[in-house]
């Protein structure tokens, strides 16, 4: 019986026991060799013997024919025959030995060969049994293209690879191992078996706002650092318009997870910053006077934030806010500031303060004390008696030419009332010339009681025209308004005056009308408080000065002359008469004198 190759274990096993089982194997072959050689040579010996023995065995049936034939000369030879037969007995005794002894051998080295084949058996079955199942060996991470697993424990020449054993995508396959004809499993069978491989999700970070963004008013939407629209899907609150901080939402994909493995939707923040608040006052600056001690200005700010404002000297002036606008009451005269601060809002940040400067400039107590500017504005305010009396005086330079008189000097005017015949003349102060400085009533006089020259109402004896186009209304009253500083040129107001502007006798109302001027005369009922030699319409536009009707004396001096009383001329014609106008005689009466004469000049005017 021939003894097979003996193989060695390919897979399978472990090591240590595939060589243990080698090496008895390797031992049982080399006995079965060696009793296999042996039982040749013992072969080898038992047929020659055997044939000596056969051909001892056919020598002696020759002999035994022969000597029976020859039994006669066997007999003659019987010593010999039987020295032969012996021979042959012990040779045959030798072969049948000989061949107990190939048997023998035989036996041995037919036991030699079922222990190699057993030993060869054995090592196929532990080569050809596959004991693990392949596994992926390393991980795959998605990247977009197509891949495939390494595997552990997997011999190509053992198995047969099938199923799903390539992917693009992020998930689990199914990839099949079926052992090959000749292998079996560990449990000796050989179905087809799935092993589960993975191509993992590919780790993204959460993205971050990549650029600032600073309210607009229009809305806005971040950009993201570590964002693609492949990786990532993107809601939540991704396009806003006021500045805040607010959550966009990041989904990873399919093929996409977190750093933790995760792959749930995640918040991110992103912001609007609030723009640079701005902040501005309209006006920044206010002059608070007796004309207007109350004034507004405007707070312009960006945004919403909330206004608030303090008076640095309340004793000068406080303020209140409503919505954007600052109501600034003055209060006494000097200087204030009013700061404005504006908190942070919705949208922008807290501005710089800003500061509206507030200078109150009331009137003084004394008339005198008082610019011109000042009083103009407590007239047109119509707030003069709140400060002054009348009858107060003030002192005013004239400086000019008028009537024929050169003047250069300090003149006082006082108040003849305040916002007098209001519903005709408006708001004002009215104030007449003039009184000295220790207030002697005087009026100006140019070569009193001469005709046609001086201050006389016409340069003719007539009093046509009346008062609207008389010399006096025409020439000499704007002489002297040129002849008073600037500041009272522009202080004193353009008044409306009824007067008689017909004149050549007659008591009628139609001859009594408005003219306008910022000098005038006073008329006689303005003066007397009744009508003597007057027009008797004229009082129904007219009142009597406060200062006449609380008594004071209508009697003035010559300027030049203080002991010396003159008539003084009013605006008013005679009406009996063609030729006279209204004067306040040397006594304080009421009189007529005629319109050429040169009288005392005592001018009045309107400061609003």
């Amino acid at each position: 019986m021939g003894f097979g190759p003996v193989n060695t274990p390919s897979s399978g096993g472990s090591g240590e026991e595939l060589e243990a089982v080698r090496k008895l194997a390797q031992g049982a072959a080399d006995t079965a060799g060696s009793a296999k050689n042996d039982a040749e040579r013992a072969q080898q010996t038992a047929d020659a013997a055997l044939q000596a023995a056969n051909a001892a065995g056919t020598a002696a049936a020759g002999a035994q024919k022969t000597a029976d034939q020859a039994l006669e000369a066997a007999n003659a030879a019987g010593s010999l025959a039987q020295t032969a037969k012996d021979t042959a007995d012990k040779a045959l005794e030798t072969a049948n030995g000989a061949k107990s002894t190939a048997d023998s051998a035989l036996q041995a080295a037919q036991t030699a060969q079922q222990t190699a084949d057993a030993a060869a058996a054995s090592i196929k079955k532990l080569t050809n049994t596959i004991s693990t199942t392949p596994s992926q060996n390393g991980t795959l991470t998605y990247n977009g293209d197509t891949q495939s697993p390494s595997w552990n424990s997997y011999d190509p020449e053992q198995l047969t690879l099938g199923g799903v054993t390539e992917g693009t995508n992020a998930g689990e396959y199914q990839a099949t191992f079926t052992p090959k004809e000749e292998y079996t499993w560990a449990d000796g069978t050989q179905d087809e078996r799935q092993v589960t491989w993975v191509i993992k999700r590919k780790t993204v970070p959460l993205p971050t706002q990549k650029d600032s963004l600073t309210y607009s008013g229009e809305a806005q939407s971040p950009t993201w650092n570590d964002y693609s629209a492949g990786e990532l899907d993107l809601d939540g609150n991704t396009s806003e318009t006021n500045a805040g901080t607010y959550q966009a939402t990041f989904t990873p994909k399919s093929n996409y997870q977190w750093s933790d493995g995760t792959f749930a939707a995640r918040n991110a923040s992103w912001s609007i910053a609030k723009a640079q608040g701005t902040l501005s006052l309209t006006p920044s600056q206010l002059t608070l006077d007796i004309s207007a001690l109350s004034k507004d200005f405007t707070v312009n700010r960006a945004g919403d934030g909330k206004i608030t404002i303090q008076v640095d000297n309340g004793a000068v002036a406080d303020a209140t806010l409503a919505g954007t606008k600052v109501t600034v009451k003055g209060k006494t005269k000097g200087s204030a500031k009013v700061t404005v601060s504006v908190a942070a809002g919705t949208n922008h940040t807290a501005p710089p303060n800003a500061i509206c400067t507030v200078n109150v400039t009331l009137p003084s107590k004394t008339l005198a004390d008082n610019d011109p500017a000042t009083i103009q504005a407590a007239g047109k305010a119509g707030t003069g008696a709140t400060y002054w009396a009348v009858g107060d005086k003030i002192p005013i330079k004239v400086n000019g030419t008028f009537g024929g008189l050169t003047y250069n000097d300090t003149v006082y005017a006082f108040i003849l009332g305040f916002n007098h015949n209001q519903s005709v003349e408006g708001n004002g102060i009215d104030f007449q010339f003039g009184k000295t400085a220790d207030g002697k009533d005087i009026a100006f006089v140019q070569q009193y009681g001469s005709t046609g020259v001086g201050f006389c109402m016409n340069t003719t004896n007539t009093n046509s025209g009346g008062w609207a186009t008389s010399h006096m209304n025409t020439v000499i009253c704007p002489a002297f308004l040129k002849a008073l500083p600037s500041n009272w040129q522009s202080a004193i107001k353009e008044c409306t005056k009824y007067s008689d502007n017909t004149g050549n006798n007659g008591d009628t109302a139609s001859k009594v009308t408005a003219s306008t001027q910022k000098i005038f005369l006073l008329a006689e009922f303005e003066v007397q408080g009744q009508k003597t030699y007057a027009n008797s319409a004229e009082q129904t536009y007219q009142k009597q000065y406060a200062y006449y009707a609380n008594g004071n004396s209508k009697v003035k001096n010559q300027h030049t002359n203080t002991g010396s009383a003159c008539a003084w001329w009013l605006r008013s014609v005679s009406a009996t008469n063609t030729a006279n106008f209204c004067i306040v005689g040397t006594g304080g009466s009421a009189n007529a004198n005629s319109a050429y004469a040169s009288g005392g000049f005592a001018p009045g005017f309107k400061c609003a």
